[in-house]
C-alpha cells in the first residue's frame, strides 16, 4: 500500500469535512474509513478526554489483535489527528435486514457468537459489541469501535455484560426471527467455550432484580431500549 497516498486521500477529505469524526474514502478499489480525534458527543460527563480516548482505542486495539488479527481493524495508516482502517463490510444490523436467506444470517450470528467467546477465552473484553459495530465481508467478522470502558471490574462480570450487550442488540430490533436469531447467537457462543460466561450472565441479572421489575412494570409502553432489557431477564428466567 502507498502509505503517502493514503494519507494524502485522507487528509484531503478531512479538510472537506472538518467538523466530522468518521469519515470514508475509496482507493484503489477498496474503501477505508477515517476516525479522527474528535469527541463523538455522548456521555461527555463521564468520558474521558478525547486525546485519551483515542489512543485509549488504538491500544486495545493493537493488544486484542496481538491474539485475534482476524477480528479486529485493519490500521493501515496512524497519525497523530487520525487513524485509517480498512473496510470490513456491511454491519451485522444491515446484514439482518437484508434480503439473504434466513439461514445465512443466522450461520453469520453463529459465527459472531463464537467470535466473542474466542475474544473473552483470550481475557479481551470488547465493551459494548453492539450489531452496528461488528462487520462482516467474505467469511470475517470485525468488531469495531473499542473506545468503550464498561464500569464493572470483575473480569467474569465483564465477559457477562460483553455478552447481554450482544443479545440486547438482536431483542432491539423486534425482529420477527428473534427466536432463531438468539439461539444462533448463544449456541456459537455456548459451544466455543462461553458456558461459564452465560451462567454468570444470568447470575448478574438475578443480582439486578429491581431493574428487571422496573422493565416488566414499564413493558406496556413499548419503548425500544427498556422492552430489550426485559426480554433479557425473560431470557434467562
Amino acid at each position: 500500500m502507498d502509505e503517502y497516498k493514503t494519507q494524502r486521500l485522507a487528509e484531503a477529505v478531512i479538510r472537506e469535512n472538518p467538523s466530522r469524526r468518521i469519515l470514508d474514502f475509496a482507493m484503489d478499489g477498496e474503501k477505508y474509513w477515517i476516525k479522527r480525534k474528535l469527541g463523538n458527543g455522548r456521555n461527555q460527563l463521564v468520558k474521558y478526554s478525547v486525546e485519551k480516548e483515542f489512543y485509549y482505542e488504538i491500544a486495545r486495539i493493537t493488544i486484542a489483535g496481538e491474539k485475534h488479527p482476524e477480528l479486529v481493524p485493519k490500521i493501515v495508516l496512524l497519525e497523530p489527528t487520525y487513524m485509517v482502517t480498512l473496510d470490513g463490510g456491511p454491519t451485522l444490523k444491515n446484514i439482518l435486514t437484508s434480503k439473504r436467506r434466513e439461514e445465512e444470517k443466522e450461520e453469520i450470528l453463529e459465527q459472531t457468537g463464537a467470535a466473542l467467546a474466542a475474544l473473552h477465552r483470550d481475557d479481551i473484553i470488547h465493551g459494548r459489541p453492539a450489531l452496528r459495530d461488528i462487520t462482516f465481508r467474505d467469511g470475517k467478522l470485525t468488531f469495531l469501535d473499542w473506545e468503550n470502558r464498561l464500569y464493572v471490574k470483575d473480569r467474569k462480570e465483564q465477559k457477562a455484560v460483553d455478552f447481554l450487550l450482544l443479545l440486547q442488540g438482536i431483542y432491539r430490533e423486534n425482529f420477527d426471527e428473534e427466536k432463531g436469531r438468539i439461539d444462533a447467537l448463544e449456541r456459537g457462543y455456548f459451544e466455543n467455550g462461553g458456558k461459564e460466561t452465560i451462567e454468570e450472565a444470568r447470575h448478574f441479572l438475578a443480582r439486578h432484580p429491581v431493574v428487571g421489575s422496573l422493565t416488566h412494570f414499564l413493558s406496556p409502553f413499548r419503548m425500544k431500549d427498556i422492552e430489550s432489557v426485559r426480554k433479557l431477564y425473560d431470557h434467562f428466567a
